[in-house]
């Protein structure tokens, strides 16, 4: 007699090697299984990410205290600090964690309309972020001229009445400005809220009149009557434009903390100020294309119409901004090495050297810039600031404003008043002129710490004097002489270094 094997196994469910095998069979569909296998992936590598980061703070915190402690016991050894070391390192690493989280966040999001308008990929936008923080902090974090005296260094003394009464005959304008900046009751109190060095290198009044002139300049305030009559003021803004590395964030603040447009706050609401961040078409885009002026709209702008925005466009000294150029790029392509030969406009035999596919002697470097949708071709840096101010300051076709950086430091009050009644709006009722105290922190304004202060004391300090660029040589000079727009060179008293330093010539 024949005997079937599956009746000596018995039924499938009286085992327990057939539920393990079914329960195999079903890890492995899971595994198979795209959509399982993209989330178990995707959580996999948050959790390893977290792990590495907790991992990293754990062990900055433990060599921080282990560095700190060896510190204070070399220098006060009956003290112990380990404790508030501990809290003031984890409260340190958890601000640094956010702001990392943070920033992950901004540049990640495919929403960023800043992203979204640069025409960068992600990677040239993250890269263009990291070097402009790097570049802020070069230019608005105070070095020698506020900080801590070394060990072997002596403070700098204090200062004596004569150097004070001296300070005040030579600076009265900017010590004034600072008073208001600082709301101070007297002038005498800047002696105790500011360092003497920073003092002392301020620059006087006689040097910045000199570079720049005693007045503001400002173009285009012809057409604020146009402006304000051509349509409904209820639909009015005002607005920032301004090639990269101008001073857009600058002005776009100061009008935000002291302008408002009272026809459309009127009509819809007190928090329509109507105030915005940039033109609707993007403020580091070229004007050349009416077209594109008009239809273009930024992520936030859609139903904005260009002929409602009044534009106040920032301009800087060609000679500082090409030196910020060479810091940051931004979306502008031309062969140059950032520590070397900086700005270049013409090749030095190095460059000609490895570039030489594509440069030529005694040629200008081209630079070409991406926008949003479209390129731009422009002979040299030179070249790139000629054409895109050129389409501002030569057009009548639409009133814009055009505004030095340089005012909105020696001038912020009157500037911004100017920008903000030209389009048909006027300053903050109280009367009280909020100064942008730190541009490197948007949003920074009115009264803060001192270390909050030092960044507008160190810009003033900055553009209150001119060296020339030791990088440009004599051929780049030459060539930026004979080329850099006149008209507008005149129009806004920019100078070239050899009309400052005569040692520029040599």
């Amino acid at each position: 007699m024949m005997i079937d094997a599956t009746a000596l196994r018995g039924p499938p469910s009286s085992g327990g090697s057939y539920q393990r095998r079914r329960r195999r069979q079903k890890r492995r569909r899971s595994m198979i299984d795209p959509a399982s296998f993209e989330k178990r992936s995707l959580l996999w590598f948050l959790f390893l990410v977290g792990l590495l980061v907790c991992l990293a703070d754990v062990a900055y915190i433990l060599h921080y205290v282990d560095d700190t402690k060896s510190s204070n016991t070399d220098h006060n050894p009956h003290k112990s600090s380990s404790s508030r070391t501990l809290r003031d390192a984890v409260r340190q690493s958890s601000s640094s964690l956010k702001n990392t989280l943070e920033g992950m966040e901004m540049l990640m999001d495919s929403n960023n309309e800043e992203f979204s308008n640069s025409g960068l990929s992600l990677e040239e936008f993250m890269l263009m972020n990291r070097q402009l923080r790097d570049h802020e902090a070069e230019i608005y974090t105070p070095k020698a001229i506020h900080r801590k005296p070394g060990k072997d260094e002596e403070k700098p003394p204090p200062l004596t009445d004569v150097e004070w009464l001296d300070i005040i005959e030579a600076k009265k304008p900017i010590l004034d400005m600072l008073q208001s900046a600082f709301g101070l009751k007297q002038l005498m109190d800047l002696r105790t809220e500011v360092e003497p060095q920073i003092l002392r290198d301020l620059p006087t009044w006689e040097q910045v009149s000199r570079l720049y002139g005693d007045k503001a300049r400002i173009k285009g305030v012809e057409h604020c009557e146009a402006f304000q009559s051509h349509s409904t003021k209820s639909d009015h803004f005002v607005s920032v434009a301004g090639t990269f590395n101008s001073g857009t964030n600058l002005m776009s603040e100061l009008l935000i903390a002291n302008c408002h447009m009272q026809d459309r706050m009127d009509v819809y609401g007190g928090k329509n100020r109507g105030v915005r961040w940039q033109v609707p078409w993007g403020k580091h885009s070229p004007v050349g294309d009416e077209a594109f002026r008009l239809e273009h709209k930024t992520m936030k702008d859609t139903d904005i119409e260009a002929h409602n925005v009044l534009p106040a466009v920032t301009i800087r000294d060609p000679y500082v901004w090409m030196n910020s150029m060479c810091h940051i790029e931004y979306a502008a392509h031309w062969h140059h090495d950032p520590h070397g030969h900086c700005p270049n406009l013409i090749p030095n035999e190095l460059e000609l050297k490895t570039w030489g596919k594509f440069l030529k002697a005694m040629k200008p470097i081209p630079v070409h810039v991406k926008y949003n949708g479209f390129w731009k071709h422009h002979e040299s840096l030179v070249g790139m600031w000629n054409d895109w101010y050129r389409e501002y300051f030569g057009t009548d076709s639409f009133p814009s404003l055009i505004v030095r950086y340089e005012d909105l430091l020696f001038h912020p009050q009157e500037v911004t008043e100017t920008v903000c009644r030209c389009a048909g709006g006027s300053l903050r009722r109280d009367g009280h002129f909020e100064f942008v105290l730190d541009s490197a922190k948007k949003g920074d304004t009115a009264h803060g710490p001192k270390e909050d202060r030092t960044g507008f004391l160190q810009a003033l300090i900055k553009y209150g004097q001119r060296t020339t660029n030791p990088k440009l040589t004599m051929h780049d000079l030459r060539y930026a002489s004979i080329h850099l727009d006149k008209e507008m060179m005149k129009f806004f008293n920019y100078k070239h270094p050899f009309d400052v330093d005569p040692k520029a010539r040599e």
